[in-house]
């Protein structure tokens, strides 16, 4: 199942979803069915350049183990999409070197956010990515790359000393992350467009850089 997830299904792209009908349903339907814990999201084979998936009802004799996976899969892409086209909570942030980041001074420009912890292994682990990631972008003006870590200031200070990360890391965020934007799971990434609407939420490095390229194209 882990194989076939990783080579076949990505949900953070474009798709058409079905029912195990073959009825073409929303999104939100198809996230939801498959935050059952119940279904397969099968890849259709299909003629034109259009992903389908189809969602497939697990045999009774599908181990608890599968079905637990899957049904935590699918709860954490619902809470992702049910995120999207809404607004970040009100902020203001200062980073390391003191600049700013609030509602109004980002407004206009799109807002590349990593939500993370100094102690969590993948969230370092990604930090090669995200710096490559950024540098393809680091002529775009409107583009701005933000990471809020929980830890302190000068927890936060030591790490960067021996660690180069291209973003601008604000530190002592635990309260904003785990109060204001309720967060359970790190790392997480949010896209937010140049109208302050949040178009992807996403754990997966694949997933945002994806969503970026999709919104710095509009």
């Amino acid at each position: 199942f882990s194989n076939y997830r990783q080579q076949y299904v990505r949900l953070y792209e474009n798709f058409i979803g079905m029912d195990p009908a073959s009825n073409v349903i929303t999104k939100n339907s198809f996230l939801k069915l498959l935050s059952t814990g119940e279904y397969l999201p099968l890849r259709m084979i299909s003629k034109d350049s259009v992903t389908y998936y189809r969602l497939y009802k697990l045999d009774v004799s599908t181990s608890e183990e599968i079905r637990s996976t899957i049904k935590y899969w699918g709860l954490e892409e619902y809470d992702y999409h049910k995120m999207e086209g809404q607004e970040l909570p009100d902020y203001s942030f200062e980073d390391m070197q003191g600049v700013i980041y609030n509602n109004q001074n980002t407004k206009g420009k799109i807002l590349v956010i990593k939500c993370w912890f100094l102690d969590c292994p993948p969230c370092v682990k990604e930090i090669p990515a995200l710096n490559e990631l950024q540098q393809q972008y680091k002529n775009r003006s409107d583009i701005v790359f933000v990471s809020l870590c929980w830890d302190s200031r000068k927890d936060v200070e030591k790490f960067l000393n021996k660690t180069i990360f291209n973003y601008a890391v604000v530190p002592d965020q635990y309260k904003f992350l785990t109060e204001r934007l309720q967060l359970n799971a790190y790392p997480t990434h949010f896209v937010i467009n140049k109208q302050g609407i949040i178009t992807k939420k996403t754990n997966e490095y694949g997933a945002l850089a994806y969503a970026l390229r999709k919104e710095s194209l509009r």
